[in-house]
C-alpha cells in the first residue's frame, strides 16, 4: 500500500471513530447533552483535530442520522413486497420501527435524532429544506410511496395527503424516540415502548384506512416479550 492509499485510509478510519464515539455519547446522554469537547475527551483529540474532518457538532449528528435512516429503509424495504396493499404495506412501514427497536434498540434511537439536527422543524407544507432535513426524505419518501399506493387500490382514505401524512408520522415517531433517547440507558424498557409505539401506529391506522376498510383489522399486533 502507498503512503496516499495508507492516508486515505487513516482518515476514514478516524472519521468513523469520531462518529463511533459521538454515536456512544448520544445513546449514553442524548443528542443534546455532549458537545464538541465531549467528542475531543472521548476520542482523545484535540478539538481542531475534529474540525478537520467536522464542521460542527450539528454535522458530525446529520450523518449519524442519514446513516441511520438509510439503514431504516434498507430495512423496511426488504420487508416490503408488490403483492401487499397499500394498507399492509403501511402496516409494514409501522411494524418494522416496533421490530428494529427489538432487534437493535441502539440503531432505533439513533434515527430519533432528527429533531436535534433539525431543532427548528415543524409540521408543515413544504418541510423538506436543507440540512438534515435533506437526509429525512429518503424516509418521507418511503412513507408517502406505501401511502400513495394505498389510495391508488382503495384501501386508504383518499383525501389524505400522503406528503403531509408522511411528515406527521415521521414527526410523531421521533417524538416518542428522542423522549426514549433522553431516559438513561438503564430505563429503556424496550417493551414498554414497543407498546406505546404500537398503539400510537394504531391510531394512524385508523386515521388513514378506507373508510370500507374493517376496522377489526386496523391493529399492529402485540410485540412478544423480551425475556430480559
Amino acid at each position: 500500500m502507498g503512503i496516499v492509499e495508507r492516508r486515505i485510509r487513516e482518515k476514514e478510519e478516524r472519521r468513523k471513530y469520531i462518529l463511533d464515539a459521538a454515536k456512544t455519547l448520544i445513546l449514553e446522554k442524548g443528542a443534546s447533552a455532549f458537545s464538541m469537547q465531549d467528542i475531543a475527551d472521548a476520542t482523545e483529540l484535540s478539538k481542531a483535530t475534529l474540525y478537520l474532518y467536522f464542521q460542527s457538532k450539528e454535522a458530525i449528528l446529520e450523518e449519524i442520522f442519514h446513516d441511520a435512516t438509510d439503514y431504516f429503509v434498507e430495512y423496511v424495504e426488504e420487508r416490503l413486497s408488490p403483492e401487499l396493499t397499500g394498507l399492509e404495506a403501511v402496516m409494514v412501514v409501522w411494524g418494522s420501527y416496533l421490530s428494529l427497536y427489538a432487534e437493535s434498540g441502539d440503531d432505533f434511537v439513533l434515527t430519533g435524532i432528527w429533531r436535534a439536527v433539525n431543532p427548528t422543524f415543524v409540521v408543515a407544507p413544504g418541510g423538506e429544506g436543507g440540512g438534515g432535513q435533506n437526509a429525512a426524505v429518503p424516509m418521507l419518501d418511503l412513507i408517502a410511496k406505501v401511502l400513495e399506493r394505498g389510495i391508488a387500490d382503495g384501501t386508504l382514505d383518499p383525501a389524505i395527503d400522503p406528503r403531509g401524512v408522511a411528515r406527521t408520522c415521521l414527526f410523531l415517531a421521533t417524538s416518542l424516540i428522542d423522549s426514549v433517547a433522553r431516559l438513561p440507558r438503564e430505563l429503556r424498557d424496550s417493551n414498554g415502548i414497543r407498546e406505546e409505539m404500537r398503539l400510537m401506529f394504531n391510531l394512524l391506522l385508523r386515521g388513514v384506512a378506507s373508510p370500507t376498510v374493517d376496522r377489526s383489522d386496523l391493529y399492529l399486533p402485540a410485540a412478544k416479550k423480551d425475556k430480559r
